[in-house]
């Protein structure tokens, strides 16, 4: 088992990016010594669990805090920018692809959990207690172990220590338990069919066609199920993947708008900076900054380190 101190900033940054949208689970732990302001966006939902420091994020258009003891949960393909504004903050990352978390029994009726939640639903996980910050630390600590060779997430114990992460997360939400009925299931199968052929034709006709389902079905259960308008689902699910292949590609952006399924190069553009409030070449160079200056905080640290030594 790794030291703590190891842990710390361990990730290679491109791996990183990489695990936030293809792996089913994924920890990291994560020390900032200035604010380090970055706009992001991934497919996995996000669970950030804030040990010291604090910081101001944003979620689309909601504005949230988190400090000591605090829980923020991001959920998948949601864009979000954050700044440190107490400093170091020090804080546990566990990703969970939503898909994975649906095909789970038990846990796919609390799906709930995983989503974006109102700014006054999200105080609810501010100033927990220490007993259950701390319970909610070691089942991270267990999924790391449990998972690190290969982020598949699979086996009993795996899906135990989900399960009490998901039920302790409820209660402290104080949300109602999922109704799983056959509209659910089709919503959910449309919702992963999206997440996999984004760079399809994926107009309702068309999901109308392949799920045998009236438009108007689709539309106003897609809604009601995930609270998300579907053809919003769709652009956020493209430049969630867009973001993914900039910081692994130098692409043209005419390139990259085909890639993630748009025809129109200025609809691309439009929903990019939409989701993102910047372009994807503002995009790219932003993220470059961030990795030169992640690179930095590993070296403080390590210094810090030896210091004590």
């Amino acid at each position: 088992m790794e030291n703590l101190n190891e842990f710390l900033n361990c990730y290679n940054e491109k791996d990183h990016s990489i695990a936030l949208n293809n792996r089913n689970i994924y920890v990291s732990y994560s020390g900032d010594y200035k604010g380090n302001p970055i706009n992001h966006v991934h497919n996995s939902c996000e669970l950030l669990f804030i040990e010291q420091g604090g910081g101001e994020y944003k979620i689309r258009d909601q504005q949230y805090h988190i400090e000591k003891n605090g829980v923020l949960i991001i959920g998948g393909t949601d864009p979000h920018s954050r700044r440190f504004t107490q400093v170091p903050c020090i804080r546990y990352g566990l990703t969970v692809l939503p898909a994975f978390l649906q095909s789970l029994p038990v846990i796919n009726s609390y799906m709930n959990v995983y989503r974006t939640h109102s700014p006054e639903e999200a105080n609810k996980l501010r100033g927990i207690d220490d007993v259950t910050f701390n319970r909610m630390v070691s089942i991270i600590w267990q999924l790391r172990e449990e998972t690190k060779d290969n982020g598949q997430g699979k086996g009993d114990m795996v899906y135990a220590l989900l399960l009490e992460m998901t039920i302790i997360l409820n209660r402290l939400l104080q949300l109602e338990k999922q109704n799983i009925s056959g509209m659910y299931k089709t919503m959910s199968d449309i919702k992963n069919y999206i997440d996999f052929h984004y760079a399809e034709n994926l107009s309702l006709e068309e999901l109308s066609r392949i799920f045998y389902l009236q438009p108007n079905t689709i539309s106003k259960n897609f809604r009601k199920t995930f609270e998300k308008n579907i053809n919003s689902y769709i652009h956020s699910v493209r430049v969630s993947n867009a973001v993914r292949v900039l910081e692994k590609n130098d692409i043209s952006i005419t390139e990259l708008s085909e890639v993630v399924g748009y025809a129109s190069v200025n609809t691309f553009l439009r929903q990019f900076r939409e989701s993102l409030g910047i372009s994807p070449l503002q995009y790219k160079k932003q993220f470059e900054q961030y990795k030169e200056d992640a690179g930095k905080t590993r070296l403080t640290w390590d210094i810090r380190e030896k210091k004590k030594y």
